[in-house]
């Protein structure tokens, strides 16, 4: 397992070393690289089931220096890894996911939209990882009968002292849920 994290760190230690010296002619085969890579990461998370002590933070830790460490890390290479991420995802294990193994995978992302200062990759996060995660998973409204058009009904369940809805949680009847 140790050696599987070394080479996957020495790659990309490698790839940022060179990053700058890749001619236009060979660019395609370094993203490629980094695509597979990437790939194998994941497949080597699913393979250790996702376990927060061995690998998981492992990964984090190495997701959020790819994003945070701005003046020594190339900006191709987060880019890339956002532009792939969710396919290679899809491509390892888009069933059985769990929500859980689903955040963790997500929160160096989220970790680096809330502390990178480069615009470019905040704006790449949001556009290749969470928008299109959200936009295939939305869930659909709930069709009952009642159409609830009195504002203040929607009030009696809301406890101002608690700061929550005493129904369990209940969002107001005109808004939809969405993950």
């Amino acid at each position: 397992m140790q050696k599987q994290k070394d080479w996957f760190e020495a790659f990309l230690y490698i790839a940022n070393l060179h990053w700058d010296k890749v001619d236009n002619f060979r660019i395609d085969k370094f993203l490629m690289f980094l695509r597979f890579m990437l790939h194998e990461v994941l497949q080597f998370l699913k393979q250790n089931n996702y376990d927060q002590e061995q690998v998981m933070s492992w990964f984090n830790s190495q997701v959020k220096k790819l994003f945070l460490e701005e003046n020594t890390v190339s900006k191709g290479i987060p880019l890339q890894v956002c532009d792939v991420f969710l396919q290679e995802l899809n491509k390892v294990d888009a069933e059985n996911i769990s929500y859980k193994d689903l955040a963790q995978l997500l929160s160096p992302f989220l970790y680096a939209l809330g502390n990178c200062r480069n615009r470019t990759i905040t704006q790449r996060i949001l556009e290749k990882v969470f928008h299109p995660l959200l936009d295939n998973n939305v869930t659909p409204a709930d069709e009952s009968s009642e159409n609830d058009t009195d504002e203040s009904s929607s009030e009696i369940n809301y406890d101002p002292k608690k700061g929550k809805w005493v129904d369990g949680g209940k969002l107001p009847p005109k808004t939809q849920k969405e993950i």
